[in-house]
């Protein structure tokens, strides 16, 4: 049975992980109230959660799922993308069409001194950000400006190189978004920035990315910490 998130309480029992932390990242921002940002639970052996921002859905803690259920919630849901575990994507490829694509969790221990470096504006990142990522504006604004504002999430640039701090819960923190401007390529400016970054804070952080750029993130201190897989509806 899937049901409806809408209290804190209601996570008591989500494991750990980084797909847990982004569904509890996207909680702190929005809450359980809005119809565009969802979250929902399976119950059964073990539970099953989703936080939905759109169409773009994280899936937590699916070991024991009912994947034929959940496929077929996801399809009604509509959603566009999903974020999930290896495991609990090849339990879904017989039951949800779509691409599925492995991308690579990397991780280092956050070096606790040192001061980070100045906040930016999201607006002021979106500069730099904007003009590497094919990403949408107005989507990509409000929702950054809203965890912001919350206090979920920070953006970081010295402008030359930019990126988002998406989240810090749980002794876990997710970089995302790294990026430098064109005329400063291989100047060693976005490395710079995240162990800058990555010098001021605690705990374990992490980093999402394809694999031909795991070298950039192993000279920054990150190793290899397993796949993940993104899902993108056909």
């Amino acid at each position: 049975m899937i049901e409806r998130v809408y209290a804190p309480e209601q996570f008591v029992d989500i494991p750990p992980g980084v797909e847990s932390d982004k569904i509890l990242a996207l909680f702190a921002a929005y809450g359980g109230g809005y119809d565009f940002c969802r979250f929902f639970r399976q119950s059964g052996e073990g539970s099953t959660f989703i936080g939905a921002l759109d169409g773009s859905v994280v899936l937590a803690g699916a070991e024991q799922a009912d994947f034929p259920e959940l496929a077929q919630f996801l399809s009604a849901h509509g959603f566009t993308d999903m974020f999930c575990s290896v495991e609990a994507g090849e339990r879904l490829r017989d039951f949800l069409p779509g691409v599925y694509h492995q991308v690579e969790l990397m991780e280092r221990t956050g070096g606790n001194s040192g001061e980070l470096p100045q906040e930016r504006s999201p607006s002021k990142v979106w500069e730099i950000i904007g003009s590497r990522f094919e990403i949408p504006f107005e989507p990509w604004y409000l929702d950054m400006s809203h965890r912001v504002r919350h206090g979920v999430s920070r953006c970081f640039s010295d402008g030359k190189a930019a990126l988002v701090l998406q989240h810090d819960i749980n002794g876990e923190v997710l970089l995302s978004q790294v990026c430098v401007k064109r005329e400063y390529e291989g100047q060693g400016f976005a490395g710079d920035l995240v162990r800058a970054v990555c010098s001021a804070v605690s705990g374990v952080i992490h980093v999402i990315c394809e694999d031909e750029i795991t070298g950039f993130y192993r000279r920054c201190g990150f190793t290899e910490a397993g796949k993940k897989y993104i899902i993108t509806r056909n």
